[in-house]
């Protein structure tokens, strides 16, 4: 087992209400309040702790893909991911049920897809985000051969 670590320091003070800042090194800090869910007065405009659980998944499915795709020798095109997490009450409150991944991904060949399709299991399998998280973090996806001039969307 390997020794190595990473570590990803950051810090958040409050502003005002249910609102916070979250500051991280060598990037602009950005604001956080609890979800419309929650605090329906509240900004709108503002991301939540919930917002960013879910983007995380979302987000790190993508770079993944990018990443597995390249070790396949499989090209890619261009992918969209929408991403949608479940929030249920439990008897200590409020958790994640599951997360939903759905991933549209276009390749230029048919031997690309079938490429992509072993790196699109792959990059799901080795993202580090959705592998930390209590719940289950379910992938869809559909991969299109570029058709000139149209991509699906």
């Amino acid at each position: 087992m390997s020794e190595e670590q990473h570590r990803y320091a950051m810090s958040s003070r409050w502003v005002k209400e249910k609102i916070v800042t979250i500051e991280i090194s060598g990037k602009e800090a950005f604001q956080v309040a609890t979800p419309l869910d929650f605090w329906p007065e509240g900004p709108s405009d503002i991301v939540s702790p919930e917002d960013l659980f879910v983007a995380s998944a979302v987000s790190c499915y993508g770079v993944s893909l990018y990443g597995v795709s390249k070790r396949f020798h499989a090209e890619l095109k261009d992918f969209s991911i929408q991403g949608e997490g479940t929030l249920h009450k439990r008897e200590f409150g409020w958790e994640f049920e599951q997360i939903t991944i759905n991933a549209k991904i276009i390749v230029p060949t048919e031997s690309d897809k079938k490429k992509m399709m072993k790196a699109a299991e792959r990059a799901h399998t080795y993202c580090v985000v959705a592998n930390s998280m209590k719940c289950p973090v379910n992938l869809n996806y559909e991969i299109f051969v570029e058709q000139k001039g149209l991509n699906p969307s």
